[in-house]
């Protein structure tokens, strides 16, 4: 599952940002199956944590708030040299 997670990150134009919500998300807690991956920092970079199992809805607005403002601190041009991936599409007709 963490190479179709990481495929759909690269295909996303920049910027971007990643919040990763709940405790599965962080370290897999007790599921070991294909659609729970253990430790999403691994793969991908991870801006905001939201504690909990589930997460309270206190905490994900808490992460909002902290990636309005990490967008807020960003300029265009730190992304100014960023080139996007190229996608190969393939019609079925």
């Amino acid at each position: 599952m963490s190479h179709v997670v990481r495929k759909i990150y690269d295909q996303m134009p920049e910027p971007k940002w990643v919040i990763a919500m709940g405790a599965c998300t962080s370290s897999g807690g007790m599921y070991r199956s294909y659609s729970v991956v253990q430790g999403i920092d691994q793969f991908l970079p991870v801006d905001v944590y939201v504690a909990g199992c589930p997460p309270r809805p206190d905490n994900l607005l808490h992460a909002l708030i902290m990636i309005q403002e990490k967008i807020g601190k960003t300029k265009a041009a730190d992304f100014k040299n960023i080139k996007a991936p190229e996608l190969n599409v393939t019609q079925n007709n």
